[in-house]
């Protein structure tokens, strides 16, 4: 008996110390099975481009048929799947810039001063002076020696509240000149190569008029733009038409080039954007927040509908202080934003007033209310204007980014959020917060 008795003493106390060691176990094991979250940034590969296949592959990057929305969240799913509900994924990818605006340059002859002198009109045609009724008069003295079939391009200002460029199409008949198309508001003016341009490289360019893969444009294009545009300031930019052989056969190829100060860098089809993607219930799926630095087009827009446009340059407003060749908003008081006009009156007497009243502090603290409160929806509504409040029943956000030139000749880079309140033409969209620090 006495056995016995510590016998079940000695069961008792393994029974009492081996609970606890268990359960640390069942713990632990509890804990490795709660939803992993993390918040991590990736960057597509080319192993992921090429599992989506097809011209996804074939470019290296998603397209608008293929958007990255469709295949991105399968490939966070195979390469990470540890992560669960909450995490969330700064991804980062190419994109095809399929119909970029500078692709839709026009090319032809653009109208000279002496040209419009000899027209009899100032520097541009308006709706009681058109084009029609001076140009195949023009182009008569222009090509006097003009067959049928002849065809010429003029490039050309017209001015009906706004200054546009337009370009005309115009036809030979046998007798008079007729327009057979016209392209109005064309973004740029691009430059054609000619015959003359390709015989100035050389061997088998000059032989051929084309560039090709044994001889490649962006080889012999930067160095042209150099010697042709030598005083060009940094940002100036070019399109250029040139014929390409590749192939097997030879076709037109439009290309855009950016001055960096130094050298000219010619403009990739693929650009890469960045978007967040978001761990919910379901799955991975795309965050519709929609980050973006302002472009030269952005600052360019708000300069244009600037309340008070600047007297010569219409590249620049004092209102908003957006200024489209330095791609920048000027915060410059006694340099910019509170000139005066003959008279000695401020340009922008609202802003003058802030300033003899309150000082230069509340004047910059009014010219940051105006870009984010004002401006910078501007900009939004120009940009996106399909934009919707919700996305897959999640609130449409945007984040801008965007650039000031300040008093002490410093740059900085605040940004500001807004959300989609409603759709419409203009959609409308609230200020969340800023401006702030970029991110």
């Amino acid at each position: 008996m006495r056995h016995l008795a510590l016998f079940s003493i000695m069961v008792g106390m393994l029974f009492s110390f081996g609970c606890e060691p268990n359960q640390d176990v069942y713990d632990d094991l509890d804990e490795r099975q709660r939803p992993y979250s993390k918040a991590i940034e990736y960057t597509i590969t080319a192993s992921d481009y090429n599992s989506v296949g097809g011209e996804v592959a074939d470019y290296q990057a998603f397209t608008e048929a293929e958007p990255a929305s469709s295949h991105v969240p399968d490939i966070l799913s195979g390469n990470f799947i540890a992560l669960n509900v909450g995490s969330s994924a700064m991804v980062s990818f190419n994109q095809l810039v399929e119909d970029p605006v500078w692709y839709n340059a026009g090319f032809g002859y653009e109208l000279t001063e002496e040209d419009y002198e000899q027209l009899g009109i100032s520097d541009a045609f308006t709706p009681n002076n058109l084009p029609e009724n001076n140009l195949p008069f023009y182009l008569i003295r222009k090509y006097p020696g003009a067959t049928e079939g002849d065809t010429e391009k003029l490039i050309y200002n017209f001015r009906d509240g706004d200054t546009q460029l337009n370009i005309d199409t115009y036809e030979f008949d046998g007798s008079d000149w007729v327009l057979e198309e016209r392209r109005e508001d064309i973004p740029f003016v691009g430059y054609e190569f000619t015959e003359e341009d390709y015989d100035h490289f050389g061997g088998s360019i000059a032989r051929f008029n084309n560039f090709s893969d044994d001889n490649p444009a962006d080889q012999y294009v930067p160095v042209w733009l150099k010697n042709n545009y030598p005083y060009a300031i940094e940002g100036t930019e070019k399109v250029v038409k040139y014929m390409e052989f590749s192939g097997g056969s030879t076709s037109p190829e439009i290309a855009h080039y950016t001055f960096d100060g130094m050298k000219w860098h010619r403009t990739s089809y693929i650009e890469v954007i960045s978007e967040q993607y978001v761990y919910g219930e379901i799955g991975w799926a795309f965050d519709p927040t929609t980050r973006f630095v302002m472009s030269r087009s952005d600052y360019l827009h708000l300069a244009e509908v600037d309340p008070i446009p600047h007297p010569q340059f219409d590249d620049f407003g004092y209102y908003y202080g957006a200024s489209g060749f330095f791609t920048n908003f000027d915060m410059r008081l006694m340099a910019r934003r509170i000139e005066t006009d003959d008279d000695g009156n401020y340009i922008d007497a609202e802003l003058g007033a802030i300033y003899d009243t309150e000082g230069p502090d509340a004047t910059v603290d009014e010219m940051f209310r105006r870009i984010v409160e004002e401006g910078l929806i501007k900009v939004l509504q120009n940009r996106y204007p399909d934009a919707t409040p919700q996305s897959g029943g999640i609130d449409v956000h945007y984040i801008v980014g965007f650039e000031t030139f300040n008093d002490n000749f410093s740059r900085s880079y605040p940004e500001a959020e807004y959300r989609c309140t409603a759709s419409g033409e203009p959609p409308q969209f609230e200020l969340i917060e800023g401006p702030r620090d970029r991110e």
